[in-house]
């Protein structure tokens, strides 16, 4: 709740700013399914860890007080020094993507083939009944599970290797899933609470999202400064913080663990 509430504390200094930040990225997002083009699709997915990392430096930027406009989530792009990381990041994702991908076709294509090669004749229900027996549970809960820990891979790996310079991409991932599975309690409420928030916008269309989601990737970004704030210096764009606790969030949506 104190990630949530200092995302929040963020948020409300630049809301239209971020949610156009939160909106362009999920424009770029959606590019490969609606421009079926090769080279397009790998660079929305390579381009995807800079618009994040952009995002949270907009957040950095404004706990230090900064103002920002919605060219600041291209920044990362011109980042000397750390790009090329970056980058590498994103082939690690795309390559994680594409693996997952395969064993997604592996473990569901009796359902593919059920969808795929019913007639126009053959009764609905019949149709269905097929491919309700074709569902295994125990393939969705191995797919899910092979997801998660390829999003809790890279979700502190992405931070840490722009804010932290971490260069070692595999250490940065061992890194993220340490934090997952030593503070699953934390994040677990988190991502439940998150869960809830979206799943309460459903029924008006998910629009709420456009508000929710910015505040969930501030409130993110904010668990990692908690989380690593004793482990390393911190950024040359964050403020001094001294001894400051959680009382300071309502000042500048910083917590520090």
């Amino acid at each position: 709740m104190s990630w949530l509430k200092a995302g929040w504390t963020v948020f409300k200094a630049q809301p239209l700013t971020f949610m156009m930040m939160y909106i362009f990225i999920v424009i770029v997002g959606l590019f490969p399914f609606i421009l079926q083009n090769t080279i397009i699709q790998m660079a929305c997915a390579l381009a995807g860890p800079f618009l994040t990392v952009g995002f949270y430096n907009a957040a950095l930027n404004l706990q230090a007080g900064k103002s920002i406009m919605l060219a600041d989530i291209l920044k990362p792009f011109s980042a000397k020094g750390r790009r090329l990381n970056l980058f590498r990041l994103g082939l690690y994702q795309l390559g994680v993507a594409l693996i997952l991908g395969v064993i997604m076709s592996l473990l569901f294509e009796p359902i593919t083939s059920a969808m795929q090669n019913h007639s126009p004749e053959q009764d609905m229900e019949s149709v269905v009944a097929q491919i309700a027996a074709a569902i295994s549970f125990s393939d969705i809960a191995i797919f899910v599970v092979l997801q998660s820990l390829a999003m809790m891979a890279f979700a502190y790996a992405l931070p840490l290797v722009y804010f932290k310079e971490q260069a070692n991409i595999l250490n940065a991932m061992k890194q993220s899933l340490k934090v997952f599975y030593y503070n699953m309690a934390p994040l677990s409420v988190f991502g439940g609470i998150v869960a809830l928030l979206m799943i309460a916008s459903a029924p008006l269309s998910l629009v709420p999202l456009m508000f929710i989601m910015p505040i969930v990737y501030i409130g993110f970004f904010v668990s990692f400064q908690a989380i690593f704030a004793a482990q390393s210096p911190q950024d040359d764009n964050t403020p001094d913080q001294g001894d400051k606790h959680q009382d300071n969030i309502g000042q500048s949506g910083r917590f520090d663990a």
